[in-house]
């Protein structure tokens, strides 16, 4: 989907000038800057020539990628002339994207991605979005459905030191499975992961038009609550995590759960821990979750539990990390592979 942006932001820097010279103007100066550029092609580039939007229909897209070039049958890309900023493109529900240095055939129904640039902050991503229908991969079952938004919001007194930018993501994904990319361990081949909820996370700068410009650092997230559901199992995860003047984790993050023995068992599965530790594992989480523990300064109180469930809280103290009162080891380096 990433590859996707280069092309609606060539054809949506462009769009402001549809107002001087409407979108045959547009249809042209699309096209030249699809040369230009060099990493997108289409067979042809013609005005929608529709009411209450502003946009382009291309056909036979291709756009170069690290990993192969994605082929798309047509794409639409538009802009409403009351959000003359955000800027729409809607995918066909065929197409052929590189994944794992091959070309496979995804479906997608009613595919959209949404991007929308602040002209008042040097061109910041102030809002992106991705949703779809069904998605298939070679014609397996790879989710159900995908909602997701990102939204730049005023940081707050709560935000970490380097903090720049901070991000609101919300929305979820439905029913993603792995079958349609790789072969999975018999412990979850029939199990399809659900995620729903809502975060905050905080960069060292804002999101910044241009395919080609700086990925900021990510130094902080924090959510009141994002449920994963696996199969019939579901938990809860909320928390504050930040990176560390160490470069680890530090904050708490807590676990919500009505019964931890089915995931403790699927860790066993999966030879996360050995089978013969279940049984003392949960009895070691039932202990914990009813000892209170201080909390790290700064870090705010974790939402109640829900009747009958378990909070599990994780502490990132000093370069360590607590599971409750008990220590487990050195912190995680924060974000995960820095």
């Amino acid at each position: 989907m990433r590859t996707l942006v280069i092309l609606m932001l060539l054809v949506g820097g462009t769009v402001a000038g549809a107002w001087l010279g409407g979108e045959t103007w547009l249809a042209h100066e699309a096209q030249r800057r699809i040369t230009a550029d060099g990493r997108v092609g289409a067979a042809t580039v013609a005005p929608l020539r529709e009411i209450g939007r502003i946009g382009l229909g291309l056909t036979d897209v291709e756009v170069t990628t690290p990993a192969g070039p994605a082929l798309l049958p047509e794409v639409e890309l538009w802009a409403a002339p009351t959000s003359p900023t955000q800027f729409h493109a809607a995918l066909p529900p065929r197409m052929t994207l590189p994944v794992m240095g091959r070309g496979i055939a995804v479906t997608a129904e009613d595919a959209l991605l949404t991007l929308r640039v602040s002209p008042g902050s040097e061109m910041a991503i102030s809002r992106a979005g991705a949703t779809s229908g069904p998605v298939t991969i070679e014609g397996r079952p790879l989710l159900a459905a995908l909602d997701a938004q990102a939204q730049l919001v005023a940081m707050g007194a709560a935000a970490p030191r380097d903090a720049r930018a901070a991000y609101d993501l919300a929305g979820g994904l439905r029913d993603l499975t792995g079958t349609g990319l790789l072969p999975l361990p018999p412990a979850l081949a029939d199990r399809a992961i659900s995620l729903d909820g809502a975060a905050r996370v905080f960069l060292t700068a804002p999101l910044r038009q241009g395919a080609d410009a700086p990925v900021p650092r990510l130094v902080g997230l924090t959510s009141d609550g994002v449920t994963l559901t696996l199969g019939d199992q579901s938990l809860r995860l909320a928390g504050n995590i930040y990176a560390g003047d160490n470069g680890r984790a530090e904050g708490a993050a807590f676990i919500y759960v009505t019964d931890a023995r089915p995931w403790l068992q699927l860790a066993a599965d999966l030879g996360a821990i050995p089978a013969v530790t279940v049984a003392l594992a949960n009895t070691a989480l039932d202990q914990v979750a009813q000892t209170e523990v201080a909390l790290p300064p700064g870090t705010p109180a974790p939402p109640d539990p829900a009747r009958g469930e378990k909070r599990i809280p994780l502490i990132f103290r000093d370069g360590k990390v607590f599971l409750g009162p008990l220590p487990l080891g050195d912190a995680p380096p924060f974000p995960a592979g820095a």
